[in-house]
């Protein structure tokens, strides 16, 4: 057996984030399954078939199949994020690389037959899709390169993965968006051909969502769809948005607040986005709510 280190061929762990709330999916995301294996089993298989030693699977346990022979871990606090998934789950890992995985990719053993291994001088290998947007959570590290970005991070709840990379000097091949797909919700499981699980997470460790969310916990909301859809900061002015839902809410009716926000973003979009369409958008929403007197 080939020691690990060679300078043939690095050696090999995977991390595999399974920690989120699922809220769009409504139910135990990782447990439900496409050709009877749960995403978190495939994603596991695919991870052993692209040659990880250890396995280190990031969430509450979960039923794997007999001999899975993974490491479990948690963030702290739980749900904490991606990123804050990864630096929990760095310590147990001993390869020279890493994958970093997502727990509900639709065909990871594709995903990772293209992926490769880390080209020299680099740092980490991260695909691109067709749009040219990086799946960090598809790819495959430096295992010291990560530490060092864990360490230098000064804290990850509710951190980007991007922020946690931004350091990292990395290869991004295009890769076929059908290796790269996922499984978001439950339209997109239906039209990989799986079954959703009918159990959510034990209330141990899911509470029920909270009504009002503290701003540390928006914030985090906030940076997961910046990284989710690959936005800048300045393309999601918060105050703003919250200002418009509150204007709305208040001058027309609650049920008028994400419709304006809707269709703020929308015409946004329309017109050729960038933070000052944005801006003036939301304003004119803003207006059109301070001014509304009811239906005619």
């Amino acid at each position: 057996m080939e020691p690990r280190g060679s300078m043939t061929s690095p050696s090999l762990d995977a991390i595999v984030l399974a920690g989120g709330r699922a809220t769009r999916f409504g139910a135990d995301k990782a447990a439900a399954t496409i050709d009877d294996e749960t995403l978190l089993q495939r994603v596991v298989d695919a991870a052993r078939r692209a040659g990880a030693v250890r396995v280190v699977v990031v969430g509450p346990r979960r039923p794997l199949r007999a001999g899975a022979d993974v490491l479990w871990c948690r963030e702290d606090p739980p749900f904490g994020g991606p990123a804050a998934g990864i630096g929990a789950a760095i310590g147990a890992v001993t390869a020279d690389e890493v994958l970093v995985l997502a727990c509900d990719l639709r065909r990871p053993t594709d995903a990772l037959a293209a992926l490769g291994a880390v080209p020299p001088g680099t740092d980490a290998v991260v695909p691109v899709d067709d749009a040219g947007r990086k799946q960090w959570l598809t790819a495959r590290y430096r295992t010291a390169a990560l530490r060092k970005a864990v360490h230098d991070s000064g804290g990850l709840e509710g951190a980007a993965v991007r922020e946690l990379m931004h350091t990292l000097e990395c290869a991004h091949p295009v890769m076929a968006e059908d290796h790269l797909a996922d499984v978001d919700t439950r339209a997109d499981l239906n039209e990989a051909g799986g079954r959703a699980s009918v159990a959510r997470i034990s209330e141990d460790d899911m509470a029920d969502s909270p009504t009002h969310l503290s701003p540390e916990d928006l914030d985090a909301w906030v940076v997961t769809m910046r990284e989710r859809f690959d936005l800048s900061v300045e393309a999601v002015p918060t105050g703003d948005i919250l200002d418009l839902a509150r204007d709305a809410a208040h001058a027309v009716a609650r049920p008028a607040a994400p419709l304006a926000a809707f269709v703020a973003g929308f015409v946004a979009a329309r017109d050729g986005g960038g933070p000052a369409k944005i801006s003036e958008v939301i304003d004119e929403v803003s207006k059109l709510a301070d001014g509304w007197k009811g239906a005619k």
